[in-house]
């Protein structure tokens, strides 16, 4: 993974996908119309792809949804601006 990264959010509905993990880019894309916690989740999601590129999806999920439970009942939400 690039030591760079960068997170951009374009409309993903072409490719049927909340997000997507470039890890040899160094690039997440996540769809801006998601709900705050989908959104989170999203991110926490591409976040496992890009750190360990070779995990499988079963495991990719499961870290998701641990970390971003553990996010969001300590308050993170996002703020637009």
């Amino acid at each position: 993974m690039p030591k760079k990264l960068i997170l951009t959010e374009r409309n993903l509905g072409r490719e049927r996908a909340a997000g997507q993990a470039f890890p040899e880019d160094g690039l997440i894309e996540i769809d801006p119309r998601l709900a705050p916690r989908q959104w989170l989740s999203t991110l926490v999601h591409e976040a496992v792809h890009m750190a360990f590129p070779d995990a499988d999806e079963k495991s990719v999920a499961k870290a998701e949804r641990t970390i971003t439970r553990i996010l969001w009942r300590a308050g993170l939400r996002r703020i637009h601006q």
